[in-house]
């Protein structure tokens, strides 16, 4: 079938949402295109949070340095667009219609999923227009991912191990580790912001296995907050335009990582370069200011990890208004505890999304506030004095960050 409207085509892809073809089979229908994957450089990143902050914090810096830089990312917050990017632009219409019609055949032959195809599309285009490095993020685990065709990246970078996904990934935190290291390969060094001794072992037992190197970021000091968030590592000076605390882990890993392709003579990239580069960074959906006064907050911390971070980023706020939702393979009873230790106001609402977890349900434990439709529970926030966060999965983030934007631009 040719499609002739992109929205139409993007629709068709995203049905296959919940097809899963296997790796061996997607290897298939990538080596039917002739392998588009292995003409790239190409940076691998895994882990359970951090992976987008960290491959947006590596573009900014390698787009300074003056790299044609490409960006497989997901989900996607505005549009199905923003998962295949080159130099922080989204794929344009015409582009992703001419691949989606181009790959269409290989869907049915080889049974391929939205993110596969997604993928497929993303390595024929970053080939296509020559792009220096191409940073890929994994979708879930890495061992059986389908970004895990790529054969011989320059570097594999996992940023840390959390209790995430655990249905497809195991119930420990070494079996997740286990998921994660598979995308590590034979003669490839792998960098990890992990500080967990038990996942550092998985690393270094897989390493060693692909006669590779694991090298684990140094520790980052001096952490102040004020206008801007501020670090030192190595013995250099930082400054990041968030406040978002757990951003310092994924810099740290970000100007790891480009300092060893810098030793490897595969870039070769000034300090200064790399401090512009980071400053420059904005990653929509993690601890975005949306409105300065009174002050709005979305964060996609969609897992205990990412909430525990979220905490700790707002201990020096006072008066803070959560609105929550969830998917429901996540540990939402757990999620919520966090965001009561610093504020009861609590409102949990609805998305429209099928896994999402029933807000009436999460609620009653903790005798919260559900207000079903979360742009009513938006609506409410806006009303009280103080903070408000809104924070959850990225599907709601998603929705959330799309109604505020349209309502706030209205005022």
């Amino acid at each position: 079938m040719m499609w002739k409207n992109v929205e139409e085509a993007i629709a068709a892809i995203e049905k296959r949402r919940h097809h899963h073809s296997g790796l061996e089979l997607f290897k298939k229908a990538m080596s039917e295109l002739h392998d588009p994957q292995d003409q790239l450089q190409s940076i691998h990143v895994g882990g359970t949070n951090g992976k987008g902050s960290t491959v947006n914090y590596l573009r900014s810096i390698l787009q300074k340095a003056g790299y044609k830089v490409g960006t497989f990312t997901s989900p996607y917050l505005i549009s199905h667009h923003d998962r295949i990017r080159i130099n922080d632009l989204s794929i344009s219409d015409e582009k992703l219609l001419f691949y989606i019609n181009e790959t269409e055949p290989l869907w049915t032959k080889y049974e391929l999923s939205m993110f596969e195809i997604d993928m497929l599309i993303a390595s024929l285009y970053f080939r296509d227009e020559k792009v220096d490095v191409a940073i890929f993020e994994v979708g879930m685990g890495g061992r059986l991912d389908a970004t895990n065709v790529l054969r011989k990246p320059l570097v594999s970078v996992i940023t840390n191990i959390g209790m995430d996904h655990m249905m497809y990934l195991g119930d420990t935190y070494e079996k997740i580790a286990y998921e994660k290291a598979g995308i590590i390969k034979d003669g490839v060094d792998c960098i990890s912001a992990s500080d967990r001794e038990d996942c550092l072992n998985v690393f270094e037992h897989e390493t060693k296995r692909h006669h590779s190197h694991l090298i684990r970021i140094a520790s980052i000091e001096h952490i102040y907050v004020d206008d801007h968030l501020h670090f030192e590592y190595q013995k250099q000076s930082y400054k990041l335009n968030t406040k978002a605390l757990y951003q310092c882990l994924n810099a740290a890993l970000a100007i790891e990582t480009i300092h060893y392709l810098n030793e490897k003579k595969k870039f070769d990239i000034r300090e200064d370069i790399i401090k512009d580069g980071l400053f420059h960074t904005n990653w929509a959906g993690r601890f975005e200011v949306m409105r300065a006064e009174p002050l709005i907050i979305i964060d996609g911390a969609h897992n205990l990890d990412g909430i525990q971070a979220l905490v700790s980023s707002l201990q020096n706020y006072d008066n803070i208004h959560f609105v929550f939702s969830c998917l429901k393979d996540k540990e939402g009873e757990k999620m919520i505890k966090e965001l009561m230790c610093i504020s009861h106001d609590i409102v949990l609402c609805d998305f429209e999304n099928e896994r999402s977890d029933e807000a009436q349900r999460l609620a009653q434990p903790f005798s919260l506030k559900v207000i079903k439709d979360y742009r009513e529970a938006i609506d409410d926030g806006m009303k009280k004095d103080g903070v408000l966060v809104i924070c959850g999965s990225l599907y709601f983030i998603s929705l959330a960050r799309s109604y505020l934007s349209k309502k706030l631009n209205n005022k």
